[in-house]
């Protein structure tokens, strides 16, 4: 137990290590002005979404279990040994940033999880924290019946954690407003000024640059909008969408309701 509560408090003080310098990074070179509203009102919604997530975690759990069990786990045995482990971790790496980046497609593609999705990209201005606001009902759906990593790849543990760290700079760190100019490697790993394209409210830049790692499924699937140096668009939802805490647990019913498409939405 001591050990337990241990660990739990080191992770604590690196979670809050990491949010407190990603702050004071966009407060020292930032991308745009984001109003202390629009930051407290990303904290509200990453507090909700991580909160019911979680109480329906278990559901979710038993869902993606009953799922495996059915279709098996680890088709495809990585070898481990030596070398053989970084070539492993490659094919692991590029398997999950194609599952992330047709998901993503997915997201704004279909009508359904659009409604959720566009929860995400109502965030007017992004920070770091926007990474991690995302409507609840979106990781509880994809955790509950898409275990498809899982099904493919037996992954042995030390690789799944190399992975989720490896994944957390460009996928996490995307959405920090701070300018990183990278000229020319600016396609060569996922960074804040090719995810902003993402986000931004021009019609141009609708439904380009989806890579959570590698910009260049984008450029195979023929979705990128490379930067030009200096451009940052503005970001968020047209019309701008504000969402307080009541929107953080019902938004695609909301959404749903009033009849509003993706069209409507940005």
């Amino acid at each position: 137990m001591p050990s337990e509560i241990s660990n739990a408090v080191f992770c604590a003080a690196v979670i809050l290590g990491v949010v407190y310098g990603s702050r004071i990074l966009e407060k020292t070179w930032p991308i745009a002005e984001v109003s202390g509203d629009e930051f407290r009102a990303d904290w509200l919604a990453v507090i909700v979404s991580v909160g019911l997530e979680h109480l329906f975690a278990p559901l979710a759990a038993i869902s993606a279990g009953a799922i495996a069990s059915y279709a098996g786990l680890g088709w495809i045995k990585l070898p481990t040994e030596g070398y053989w482990w970084f070539v492993s971790f490659a094919i692991v790496v590029v398997a999950l940033d194609l599952y992330k980046y047709t998901f993503h497609r997915l997201q704004h593609a279909v009508p359904f999880l659009w409604a959720m999705h566009s929860f995400h990209h109502s965030a007017n201005g992004i920070t770091f924290i926007t990474g991690g606001r995302h409507f609840w009902l979106e990781r509880v759906l994809s955790d509950a019946f898409l275990p498809i990593i899982a099904i493919l790849f037996r992954i042995p543990p030390d690789m799944a954690i190399a992975a989720a760290f490896i994944f957390f700079l460009p996928d996490a760190c995307a959405h920090l407003n701070v300018r990183i100019p990278l000229g020319r490697f600016v396609t060569w790993i996922n960074n804040p000024q090719w995810h902003r394209i993402h986000h931004s409210v021009q019609i141009e830049h609708r439904d380009k640059n989806f890579a959570a790692f590698f910009p260049l499924l984008d450029i195979l699937f023929g979705t990128a909008w490379v930067p030009k140096p200096g451009e940052y668009p503005a970001t968020g939802l047209v019309p701008p969408e504000r969402a307080d805490i009541i929107n953080s647990i019902i938004w695609p019913i909301r959404h749903l309701r009033h009849g509003e498409s993706k069209n409507e939405l940005g």
